[in-house]
């Protein structure tokens, strides 16, 4: 399977070639007002996401230690009667949030940062959303509308990158066919895949943070949707969690002249190629199909 990346001839083009990498946009660079958004998060779901999240992190802390306790060990330099206290305490503690609050202060005082917030994590959704970087392509190369918008009126060339194991046009996380619908994604009731990330702060000390993870499927869903009068596009995007230059995500193995592509710029293109290029290319140029108003790939021998 070939996918195709339609191009103006741009030096960003040629860049390609160059520098063998591509630049992946973020959502408000790209030409679809609707792309990565969401349907608004009710409150009932949020409410719902974030009592499981705090039940959880209190539940962590507790068998953390009971664990210790079974094994007549201190906990995070605390003795064993000191570790009893605190359980004591945090079961006085009559109601979730104030259980949650001493549960946050208690890691707090021990590791100088507070663990990972939910709330924060949910609120933080659509800036995550848009900082995914986005290379679109598609699985034709013969669309005349194609090559007007993007190849500078069939000027322009279309690259064609192989789709092939152990590239990231292979990776499901990486690589996702474009779902066209006018309805906007939403969260289900089943919630969402979150992943836990350490740092280190400035002085030498680990500290959690807490995001939505890149495989979830409804965001992965957000990020691939876009309305049915881009259906003609049949588009994938190779995707990464952030916006910026990366290396190729598969090996260039077609090149395909627009209809209107001058001479020279085949020529350029072609020298690039093969200077930069590896692997074998083959090239094509679009052709008028005779009597009609279609076009069609023709290799050129």
């Amino acid at each position: 399977m070939i996918l195709y990346k339609y191009r103006a001839n741009t030096e960003f083009t040629e860049k390609i070639f160059l520098d063998q990498k591509v630049w992946l946009s973020n959502a408000s660079g790209l030409n679809d007002p609707f792309e990565c958004s969401m349907q608004e998060i009710s409150k009932e779901w949020t409410d719902k996401q974030v009592e499981e999240g705090m039940q959880a992190q209190i539940a962590g802390l507790v068998m953390g230690a009971m664990n210790h306790l079974a094994n007549n060990q201190g906990f995070w330099g605390m003795k064993p009667y000191q570790v009893k206290a605190m359980l004591k305490t945090l079961g006085r503690k009559k109601s979730l949030e104030e259980k949650y609050k001493m549960c946050r202060e208690f890691i707090k005082s021990k590791t100088g940062h507070y663990p990972s917030d939910l709330k924060a994590t949910i609120s933080e959704f659509d800036k995550q959303l848009n900082e995914v970087g986005i290379f679109s392509l598609s699985e034709t190369c013969e669309n005349q509308l194609m090559w007007s918008h993007y190849a500078e009126d069939a000027k322009g060339i279309a690259i064609g990158f192989s789709v092939e194991k152990n590239t990231k046009l292979t990776d499901a996380n990486h690589c996702v066919k474009v779902n066209y619908s006018d309805i906007l994604p939403e969260f289900t009731g089943d919630g969402f895949i979150s992943e836990l990330s350490i740092y280190i702060d400035e002085f030498g000390r680990p500290y959690s943070k807490n995001k939505i993870s890149f495989s979830d499927p409804t965001f992965k869903l957000a990020v691939s949707t876009k309305p049915t009068c881009w259906s003609y596009e049949n588009e994938w995007r190779y995707v990464e969690e952030k916006s910026g230059s990366y290396n190729l995500p598969a090996p260039i193995k077609e090149i395909v002249f627009g209809l209107r592509c001058p001479p020279e710029n085949r020529e350029k293109y072609r020298s690039l190629a093969e200077k930069y290029i590896s692997n074998p290319i083959n090239f094509y140029e679009i052709q008028k199909v005779p009597n009609t108003n279609s076009i069609v790939k023709k290799e050129i021998k």
